[in-house]
């Protein structure tokens, strides 16, 4: 079972109601839990990957690299956390902006002579940025790993932190990943429960690979595009594998339960 970003359960009802979207949600999800299918990914763990300090925790404990960063309220911890770090960039907590369609807000660098005060009216990341020579993609399916490269151009304006929204450069290609950052990747997964992940690392002068995120649903078919990488074909191959038969269990008959 493939789910990836899955709307509203009857969202689109001619008069949707929070009453029949629990309905619909409890019909929906209620039959296909109670399935013996493979998920890609488990809705419960899908909804946890999605939160961002849980994923920064969880990579620094598995051993991944991870930027300095601070989530806060309070503009004297923001001015803090810049005198310690002056080069800093800022990023939602959540993701897209949740319109329709949502909108991308991109991670920014922080100006120098930034007034924190704004900080005190919403939940704010910031991080220390990164001086990276490449960015790099790596989409976990199963136990695979294939990782692409996205060298940064010379010319590149040091404001260009978000590679999403920078001018274009050097394609994608292929690259091996690192044994240690390999072995960190697959304890996140375990650890995370999760099946699929596109893991964003920013790379440094040194070639170290610092975590950004991992998008639990992320899109893989731009790389695929670029780097001929057969990511589509490895989902499916992961996905058509049989269910290991589960050991059957008894009653307190000690009869057989199916």
């Amino acid at each position: 079972m493939w789910v990836r970003r899955p709307g509203t359960p009857a969202g689109r009802a001619p008069q949707p109601s929070a009453w029949l979207t629990e309905e619909a949600s409890q019909a929906l999800y209620g039959m296909l839990r109670g399935c013996d299918a493979r998920w890609m990914n488990h809705p419960d763990a899908a909804r946890q990957a999605r939160h961002k300090p849980w994923q920064l925790r969880l990579a620094q404990r598995c051993g991944l690299p991870v930027p300095a960063t601070v989530i806060t309220t309070f503009p004297r911890a923001a001015r803090e956390f810049a005198e310690r770090f002056p080069d800093l960039v800022v990023k939602p907590v959540s993701g897209a902006h949740p319109q329709d369609p949502p909108r991308a807000v991109p991670t920014s660098r922080v100006a120098p002579d930034t007034d924190f005060s704004a900080v005190a009216f919403g939940p704010t990341l910031l991080q220390r940025r990164i001086a990276k020579r490449a960015d790099i993609r790596l989409t976990a399916v199963g136990e695979r790993l294939l990782a692409a490269r996205k060298a940064a151009r010379p010319d590149a304006d040091p404001d260009e932190v978000d590679v999403r929204f920078a001018a274009p450069g050097p394609p994608w290609e292929p690259v091996e990943v690192p044994a240690r950052t390999a072995d960190a990747v697959r304890a996140y997964l375990r650890r995370s429960e999760l099946a699929y992940g596109a893991f964003d690392f920013a790379e440094d002068a040194d070639g170290t690979w610092w975590f950004l995120e991992c998008n639990q649903s992320g899109q893989f078919g731009f790389v695929e595009v670029e780097t001929g990488q057969p990511i589509a074909r490895t989902i499916a191959e992961w996905l058509s594998r049989p269910v290991p038969d589960e050991p059957a269990e008894l009653d307190e008959a000690g009869s057989t339960v199916r």
